[in-house]
């Protein structure tokens, strides 16, 4: 399924709310949407995770139930709050909209500044589905599936506790790109192009284009670069020696210990999570606003 494939809008009369409960902004984030919902006639339910921070102001479900309940998830907190939602809504295709209570905020686009205008656009259907693709990986150890995971911004090779390079060989549709050493290997879907890829020095891709992203960490080797590819192509990575151990983390935030001769074979996973985005969020404004493109305006300085 392309990443920009039209979605039918529904306008949200069950809204679940997931979030970071440590943010000292979300209570009264909550009380103002609670507000905008009581008077439309839309039914407002948590996350259970929220006990602590919300206490009994609106009702708490676990995150299966809440999932069941709710035409739309609204998720407060940053870009890592985002990507624990999407783990949550799994293959579920509820919508989710990310409210920034963070700093940089890629996912979580919406300040907290629009959160009423962009509940009253949910209520009104007035907000398109953006599609984002998900990157899957199995790990086979002594030619036995051993592990699974998923992820929307990457699948990340790292070196275990011991700062010792990793001695890997890259295959692409079973052609090897040879062997290298280096500190890991980052697989990352578009939507990841902006988080570790960026920072390892891989660029920056369109959330639509149909593709995975490649790029190796510190390769002790000139040759071995980041590298755009098909979504359909075979991705593996073979474990030569991986000194003190490798871990295998899936955006950031679940691990799977890994061993030498482990084979990992990464490719795009076969759902998608569903963005709620609005007319004015586009790629290009995202990337301007955050990355800060152009620098300080020099018409702005003073006495220009």
């Amino acid at each position: 399924m392309s990443a920009h494939t039209p979605k039918s809008r529904l306008q949200a009369r069950r809204i679940g709310l997931f979030g970071n409960p440590l943010k000292s902004d979300l209570p009264p984030a909550v009380a103002s949407i609670s507000q905008v919902c009581s008077i439309h006639g839309v039914t407002l339910t948590a996350s259970s995770d929220l006990e602590s921070s919300l206490g009994g102001s609106i009702p708490l479900l676990s995150n299966p139930e809440l999932i069941k309940a709710v035409d739309v998830v609204i998720a407060f907190g940053g870009d890592g709050t985002m990507l624990r939602a999407a783990r949550v809504l799994g293959q579920t295709g509820v919508p989710l909209l990310g409210i920034n209570l963070g700093s940089l905020g890629y996912l979580t686009d919406v300040p907290l500044a629009e959160l009423e205008a962009a509940v009253l656009a949910l209520i009104r259907g007035v907000y398109h589905i953006d599609t984002r693709s998900k990157v899957y990986c199995n790990v086979f150890r002594d030619g036995k599936l051993i592990a699974t995971t998923n992820a929307l911004n990457d699948l990340v090779v790292n070196m275990g506790p011991l700062p010792r390079a990793l001695d890997m060989e890259l295959v692409l549709d079973g052609d090897s790109l040879g062997r290298f050493l280096g500190d890991g290997v980052i697989i990352s879907t578009p939507t990841g192009s902006t988080a570790y890829n960026l920072s390892a020095g891989g660029p920056i891709c369109h959330s639509a284009v149909p593709c995975l992203l490649v790029a190796p960490i510190c390769p002790h080797s000139l040759g071995m670069r980041p590298l755009i590819i098909a979504r359909d192509t075979t991705i593996e990575l073979l474990l030569h020696e991986t000194g003190e151990g490798a871990v295998l983390t899936a955006d950031g935030q679940k691990t799977h210990v890994l061993a030498n001769g482990d084979r990992l074979e990464f490719r795009e996973a076969d759902h998608e999570v569903n963005l709620v985005k609005f007319p004015h969020s586009t790629f290009y404004r995202v990337m301007r606003h955050k990355l800060n493109w152009g620098g300080p305006n020099r018409n702005s300085r003073a006495g220009s």
